[in-house]
């Protein structure tokens, strides 16, 4: 293998733009470039999202790990060396014999290793053709339907947030915010990374409207310049009235800055056993709500992770991850005598849409409700999980 190693063009796959920078005599304004490369830099890091750069570094590394295992120079790198490395996470499977990498994660590998060596001024091997047909014809092998998880219905979801354990302390401070975070997903039609990395001021009490809730930049906006206000609109009753679930969140949260055990203890108890799913509480009509918009000017994030022992529950200053949203649905969903294996928290974001069309709502009120910014997309969860909506054989009169 040790001949392998020299395969590649070296130092003639550098692209002649990327040489050293000009010598600079002037030492004012060789320190003022100095300043202006930093502040470069900084932007740089900006131009991926930090979950892209997670896993372009993980992308990376496995090419890397690759090259070294096999005697093979990873940068800069020859096609051929491309091709070999598709070549062999297509024959990696797991522990059930099924492919250890998915061609999304290839495709993401691939897009990892041209991002390093653009970076580093080098060509990038993936472009070649041999490795762009290579990875069109292990696609086509491939071929399958995408597996995309089940919608949870509105029926769904209040089964699922009555299951919880809303008059008890501890478990109460969880299924506080678990019950918040549900119909952030399902009412709000937002991704587990939306919902996530709200903070406070993230939120804005509307009394018409019930709750704005300004997103921000995501994924599907990493640049922040589309429509990014969700309205969480009041409930006809409590038990599903997305801003009753957001205000006790917060009022407990509140509670959550005590100090004292005891006081702390004390006080999240007659919360959590004043104001259950039988009354609003978000200041519909004539109810008075547990918040004002004085309690939504912090940037503290809205989700925290929460921790508790037989005697107290503690809601950390941290946010909850994605990640965390979505096991913890799954584990609701248990505790409500449902089987999770088809599901994820996207199923919210997947149910609203289902939902909203089986009661008549019209694609342009999805897209605008779940700022998509086609309706090809809304239309696959109909084509998957309401097949007789917008369909000719429900006109034919049998």
């Amino acid at each position: 293998m040790g001949a392998v190693r020299n395969i590649g063009v070296g130092a003639g796959m550098h692209l002649a733009a990327a040489g050293a920078p000009p010598g600079i005599a002037d030492q004012d304004i060789g320190e003022e470039l100095e300043e202006l490369e930093a502040v470069s830099r900084n932007l740089e890091t900006h131009t991926l999202s930090t979950n892209t750069r997670r896993a372009y570094d993980q992308g990376w590394r496995s090419f890397e790990s690759f090259c070294h295992l096999h005697v093979l120079e990873p940068l800069p790198a020859h096609p051929e060396v491309v091709r070999w490395y598709v070549a062999w996470m297509s024959t990696q499977t797991d522990t059930w014999g099924s492919p250890r990498f998915a061609m999304a994660t290839i495709r993401q590998h691939l897009a990892a290793v041209a991002d390093r060596h653009l970076r580093q001024g080098c060509l990038d091997p993936t472009g070649h053709k041999a490795v762009s047909d290579l990875v069109r014809g292990l696609a086509k092998l491939r071929a399958a339907r995408p597996s995309r998880k089940r919608p949870l219905l509105l029926d769904d979801v209040t089964r699922i947030v009555a299951a919880m354990e809303h008059d008890s302390y501890p478990a109460g401070a969880a299924a506080t915010r678990d019950a918040a975070a549900i119909w952030l997903g399902f009412a709000g039609a937002m991704r587990r990374s939306e919902a996530a990395s709200l903070a406070l001021n993230s939120l804005e009490l509307h009394q018409a409207d019930g709750i704005h809730v300004h997103v921000g930049a995501s994924k599907a906006d990493q640049d922040n310049t589309g429509p990014d206000v969700v309205v969480l609109p009041y409930g006809s009753t409590p038990a599903t009235c997305a801003p009753c679930a957001v205000h006790r969140w917060i009022a407990l949260l509140q509670i959550s800055s005590i100090t004292d055990m005891r006081a702390r203890r004390r006080e999240s108890m007659r919360q959590l056993f004043a104001y259950q799913l039988d009354d609003h509480v978000c200041g519909v009509g004539s109810h008075a709500g547990l918040i004002s918009s004085h309690d939504l000017a912090s940037p503290a994030p809205l989700l925290r992770a929460t921790y508790r022992n037989r005697k107290d529950a503690r809601i950390h200053g941290g946010p909850i991850s994605g990640d965390a949203l979505h096991t913890m649905l799954l584990a609701r969903m248990t505790e409500a005598a449902m089987d999770p294996r088809a599901y994820g928290f996207h199923s919210l974001r997947a149910g609203h849409v289902t939902q909203a069309r089986r009661n008549g709502a019209s694609t342009e009120e999805i897209m605008r409700a779940g700022r998509w910014q086609k309706a090809e997309t809304v239309n696959v969860y109909d084509r998957e999980f309401n097949p007789a909506a917008r369909n000719s054989v429900m006109r034919l009169g049998l």
